[in-house]
């Protein structure tokens, strides 16, 4: 099963995952926490719900050769060695059928076939439960990419 949290920018999605998360204790995954520097965003870290943190993208104003190995997307600069790291881990997951999964800020990049793209695949075809969020706008698309047939809805309706 695939339960998608929706809802716009800001509206709560990454709080509806955790608590989630926190109800159950179940699975393991990821959600993005964004770093803000005065009321501009910084960039974004993702917090492993049942491990460490780890420096996932930053604003390219803010950007001062952090990471060694990085990926251009909009205005952030990602950091590919982070990527290698959650790529492992689901692989990790999957082996050991950790299941839900979750990952948060799922979009263009996903549908792009970067960021978490090749993760979510692989949850998917190993038919573990996946918990995403997905911007409003996206969800159809992302269904349709990933050829998604059983799944939940969940509105965020609530600022973050």
């Amino acid at each position: 099963m695939v339960t998608i949290v929706t809802g716009r920018i800001n509206s709560g999605k990454t709080t509806t995952m955790l608590n989630r998360y926190e109800a159950t204790h179940l699975g393991d995954g990821f959600v993005a926490l964004k770093i803000m520097q005065g009321s501009s965003v910084y960039g974004y870290d993702l917090k492993q719900l049942c491990g460490q943190t780890y420096h996932w993208m930053i604003h390219q104003s803010h950007y001062q050769n952090q990471f060694e190995d990085y990926a251009k997307f909009g205005p952030y600069l990602i950091n590919l060695a982070t990527l290698t790291t959650i790529n492992d881990i689901v692989n990790g997951l999957v082996a050991k059928h950790v299941s839900p999964i979750y990952f948060d800020e799922v979009g263009v990049l996903e549908l792009n076939g970067g960021g978490f793209h090749n993760a979510i695949a692989k949850i998917l075809a190993a038919n573990l439960d996946l918990v995403v969020a997905v911007r409003r706008d996206l969800v159809k698309p992302f269904i349709a990419h990933f050829k998604i047939k059983d799944y939940e809805l969940i509105n965020a309706q609530r600022e973050e």
